[in-house]
């Protein structure tokens, strides 16, 4: 059964028990159902300042705000959400009982609410909010997972043939050396100078010589395809049309090293460290020691992990 964290922030204590009640209404009745449960844990909060305070140390679904409450109201407290990189993406709804017009509305939806109820609160409209935000939030992590996968699958699918084809490479590269070498001692060699002999010599030459170009001209072809840059660049486009906004803000730190701006990428696509350290060509336990030194160049707070902070860019 999934558990949905609701942060709901008002202060009137009726409304608070109100909507509680609301919720927790809808969560038993659809535990008595067939269908899929759910359960709601409901955080309480008095104003839109402790109300944020409870939102940076606790992982939310969604927000429940009124409209007006004292020392930071429902719109500050959106501000507030849209400011943090941790809160930026948790939906929220508004509730008012005195700015209901269509002005206002604009207003709210335009500082970052997704919907707006009016008071006084409707069981039926409050759950069938609640429900919509939460399932739209839900579509749009599915989507963005698809899309992580697609980008991660794509990278790891090209850095395979990329594997493929080095081996093959190395492979043709011991092969000219062992037919280089085998000319050396032939040469080497002292032979009569019959003329049979050194027709026979001038044809071994002549088809040698013939396979050596042909391995040459093989080699090149793979130099070509071996082309991580290349690769890196479409895949930079991928992400560009994939997530804007993240590539934009990435972008702001400008002393980053493509390497770190890779590896920072890779980590915001949900790449575990195994993948990334066959990509990077590094180890396991280097990963760790660039997640280290990145964090660091970065100015991250202890206690927030490179992870959390690279996925709410």
């Amino acid at each position: 059964m999934t558990t949905y964290t609701i942060l709901v922030a008002d202060d009137t204590e009726e409304n608070l028990k109100l909507i509680t009640e609301y919720l927790e209404n809808d969560a038993k009745e659809s535990q008595n159902k067939n269908g899929i449960s759910f359960d709601y844990q409901i955080l309480l909060a008095p104003n839109g300042e402790i109300a944020f305070k409870i939102a940076q140390k606790t992982k939310i679904d969604l927000l429940i705000t009124d409209w007006e409450m004292p020392k930071m109201d429902g719109l500050e407290l959106i501000s507030a959400f849209q400011s943090n990189r941790k809160l930026r993406k948790v939906p929220i709804i508004m509730i008012t009982g005195m700015y209901i017009e269509a002005e206002n509305l604009k207003l709210a939806l335009e500082k970052g609410a997704i919907d707006f109820i009016s008071k006084p609160i409707a069981q039926m409209e409050l759950v069938a909010r609640v429900r919509s935000a939460i399932k739209l939030q839900e579509s749009f992590k599915i989507i963005e997972e698809q899309k992580n996968k697609e980008l991660s699958g794509k990278i790891l699918h090209v850095q395979r043939q990329n594997e493929i084809l080095v081996e093959i490479d190395n492979q043709l590269g011991e092969l000219l050396k062992k037919i280089r070498k085998d000319q050396r001692e032939k040469e080497n060699q002292q032979e009569e100078n019959e003329q049979e002999e050194n027709q026979q010599e001038e044809n071994l030459n002549s088809n040698v010589s013939n396979y050596l170009t042909q391995l040459h001209n093989i080699k090149k072809t793979l130099k070509k395809n071996i082309d991580t840059q290349h690769d890196w660049e479409n895949f930079q486009l991928r992400m560009q049309q994939n997530h804007p906004e993240f590539v934009q803000k990435l972008a702001v730190y400008d002393d980053l090293k493509p390497h770190e701006l890779r590896f920072l990428t890779y980590l915001y696509i949900r790449m575990n460290d195994k993948e990334i350290a066959k990509i990077l060509n590094i180890n396991y336990q280097s990963v760790r020691a660039y997640k280290s030194r990145v964090k660091k160049k970065l100015g991250i707070e202890d206690g927030i992990s490179l992870n959390d902070w690279i996925v709410s860019l």
